[in-house]
């Protein structure tokens, strides 16, 4: 169900060291229905690892991916508007800059629901790639062409020889779940035409330093991004990277975009990102054991903050049910012991349960029929949006802890 990762995906060195361990936890989307709370949850190891040699950090174990990804409750669509407009503009910006007909072909790997590809298909064809196939039929039914599986090399020859080279093969959020790298850039080598762009976004690792945000780390997130061991990789493909741009998605983002060598101008964003991750210490060990060191002592504060609120009889609930919650609250070992519920309105979350923890799911306006006097904000990244929705709850004395980037109760 899981193997031990013993060398680097990207330079293939044995030059490994862990950082931080978060113990034994189930995958983070793996929510229960309650025919399932009688059954043992499967659980695996949660160590992240920094290779000396390139400086990638990277999971300690990698789980099967079907455990994963074949049954996936996350739906890029039912997120806050603010998600569906940032797509919105990614396609702008990629088409303005890289798309010449409408004959031109956009592939994206990890298309989920096609809330990005929607957004490119009034001006060039579109095709989906995606393993989850309850995702994947939904993406259909909507007019999104997807092919349920996961990218390879042999799955983008098929998808050339059918459709063509692709002008712009994107991937949003799933390239640091993905294991074989190599496997990857030779797909990736296969379907993308001689001056076409690979663009891809994903949570910055620089997020974890500047605002300790570790509940990024779970088992879908083999991979954590800086930009210099891409580089590294990129070059042994014969691509390089020749723009990198920051946007505040799941924290902090970074998009990178790369083609073949020598058929793009690389940008000075691309030195300014690799100059600035140096002059962190992003390329030292010892930093990251500082970040460790600090993670561990976030832990104690919220589990104290939130102990002291039962003690004292207030009523504590989650906000948001996101993946990298369950990180969180695993974390803790908080369960129902602590919490209430967890309020969530997507609908493939509302009436299950947290992994790990068993907390049941409920909608926001389940939740306003009985509202806690504390609610832990899971959903960071959505911080300014929650608190204007939940305004009326905040004018009533209801309150918000917030563990990111420190502890504060608003």
């Amino acid at each position: 169900m899981y193997k031990t990762h013993d060398k680097c995906r990207i330079c293939r060195g044995k030059n490994l060291k862990q950082f931080l361990d978060l113990g034994a936890m189930p995958p983070a989307n793996s929510f229960l229905k309650e025919k399932d709370l009688a059954e043992k949850e499967l659980k695996f190891p949660l160590r992240v690892l920094f290779c000396e040699d390139c400086g990638l950090s990277q999971l300690g174990e990698v789980v099967d991916p079907d455990i994963l990804f074949k049954n996936y409750v996350y739906l890029s669509s039912g997120m806050p508007k603010k998600f569906s407009d940032h797509f919105k503009d990614y396609a702008d910006e990629m088409v303005g800059r890289f798309i010449k007909s409408k004959e031109d072909l956009v592939v994206e790997i990890g298309s989920n629901d096609g809330i990005l590809l929607s957004a490119f298909k009034n001006s060039a064809r579109i095709l989906g790639v995606d393993p989850a196939e309850n995702i994947a039929k939904i993406a259909n039914e909507k007019g999104i062409e997807t092919i349920a599986d996961y990218f390879s090399e042999k799955l983008a020859g098929g998808i050339a020889g059918k459709y063509g080279r692709a002008k712009i093969i994107a991937g949003n959020n799933v390239i640091m779940h993905i294991n074989d790298y190599d496997d990857l850039f030779k797909g990736i080598k296969a379907l993308l035409a001689d001056d076409g762009v690979f663009v891809f976004e994903a949570p910055y690792m620089r997020d974890m330093f500047d605002n300790f945000a570790f509940d990024t780390v779970y088992h879908e997130h083999l991979s954590y991004l800086t930009a210099r061991p891409f580089t590294k990789l990129f070059s042994r493909f014969g691509m390089e990277i020749f723009d990198i741009k920051e946007f505040p998605v799941h924290g902090v983002s970074l998009r990178i975009c790369a083609g073949n060598i020598g058929k793009h101008q690389i940008l000075p964003s691309v030195a300014e990102y690799l100059k600035s991750e140096k002059d962190m210490g992003l390329d030292k060990f010892e930093a990251y054991l500082e970040l460790a060191e600090k993670i561990s002592v976030i832990k104690k504060n919220v589990l104290s903050a939130i102990v002291d609120l039962k003690k004292n009889g207030k009523n504590i609930a989650v906000y948001g049910a996101p993946a990298k919650g369950n990180t969180l609250l695993n974390y803790l070992g908080a369960g129902r012991d602590i919490f209430d519920y967890a309020v969530d309105d997507l609908p493939s979350k509302i009436g299950s349960y947290t992994p790990g923890t068993r907390i049941p799911v409920i909608s926001s306006e389940k939740a306003r029929k009985n509202p806690p006097d504390y609610y832990l904000l899971l959903a960071w990244n959505y911080k300014d949006v929650i608190l204007e929705k939940e305004k009326e709850f905040r004018q009533k004395g209801g309150k918000f802890i917030i563990f990111i980037p420190e502890l504060e109760i608003i």
